[in-house]
């Protein structure tokens, strides 16, 4: 039995619809250098809206990642714990937020929305450490609802590093179809890092690099998520996705699958019953590690 995270999440409303957004986070295992349970302050940012055309926010301060919160709101099978998260947070390839800056609007003639970001590129756990910062371009198409397709481009570079291998770079692709009762979602992402990064942050999962230190690391990984509703307050849920984490080495990569039910006892009280499988390949890293577990799960709201 393990309790993986409280909440608390506070609004504070301002003059002209401005606001003011936190959120604290206590956490049972965050990284190898968090304590049990120790509360963080994952976002705190001021929202502005006032003096920006309608439909339009600037927001300043630790900031989430837009992307990852646009995709979650749409998924929202991820409260049991780290292997439950989006695969850009699950891998580590992403931190949920960070210190900087966004404007986000609509597009022109109802086609969607679009948003950019600029950050310290460090992720919530950590300082500024160099004068490097880190951009993110957002675009969310929906014209053709309820199809909707969200891309999402990600630039930046390591401080601890030599120019000729300090890159960082996501390139996510996201597409889903909304059904009256279901929803089916695929999710490609490419990666660009250097080896060193990925040992010294433990991306990918662990994947072993270690041969290719002082060198850039490309990856890829593909995610198909779906709901569909059974009855009025039950839900069928599955998420599978695939990793490959050194397109060089192709025989490393792992197979994630979660698949379950959901029951919404009310409108605060939602159960899971998930199955969860990873599958890493005999090279991924120093042993080979298949795991799996079933989960009971429970989401309270206050």
């Amino acid at each position: 039995f393990s309790l993986p995270l409280l909440k608390l999440e506070v609004e504070a409303p301002l003059k002209d619809n401005n606001e003011i957004f936190l959120q604290l986070e206590s956490a049972e295992y965050r990284d190898a250098n968090s304590n049990r349970f120790d509360t963080q302050l994952k976002e705190g940012y001021l929202s502005l809206t006032s003096m920006l055309s309608a439909r339009a926010e600037l927001r300043y301060g630790l900031i989430p990642d837009f992307y990852i919160e646009l995709q979650r709101e749409q998924w929202g099978y991820d409260f049991w714990g780290a292997t439950s998260s989006l695969p850009l947070l699950k891998y580590k390839y992403t931190s949920w937020s960070d210190l900087g800056g966004m404007y986000q609007a609509e597009l022109p003639g109802d086609w969607g929305h679009w948003a950019l970001s600029i950050t310290n590129g460090e992720g919530m756990q950590s300082d500024e450490i160099g004068p490097r910062k880190q951009a993110q371009l957002v675009v969310g198409l929906a014209k053709a609802a309820p199809f909707y397709v969200m891309a999402s481009y990600v630039h930046g570079g390591y401080e601890n590093y030599d120019e000729s291998f300090n890159k960082k770079t996501r390139l996510l692709v996201h597409m889903s179809y909304e059904f009256s009762k279901a929803l089916v979602a695929l999710e490609y992402y490419g990666t660009h890092d250097p080896a060193n990064a990925i040992l010294a942050g433990g991306i990918a999962s662990g994947v072993d690099v270690s041969a290719l230190q002082a060198t850039n690391v490309e990856g890829q990984g593909v995610a198909l998520f779906s709901y569909m509703s059974l009855t009025e307050n039950i839900n069928l849920f599955l998420w599978a996705d695939w990793l490959s984490p050194v397109k060089q080495e192709k025989e490393k990569n792992l197979k994630a699958l979660s698949t379950g039910l959901s029951y919404e006892a009310s409108e605060d009280i939602h159960w899971a019953l998930a199955y969860e499988y990873t599958d890493y390949s005999d090279t991924f890293a120093a042993a080979i590690r298949d795991q799996s577990q079933l989960v009971l799960a429970t989401r309270v709201i206050f």
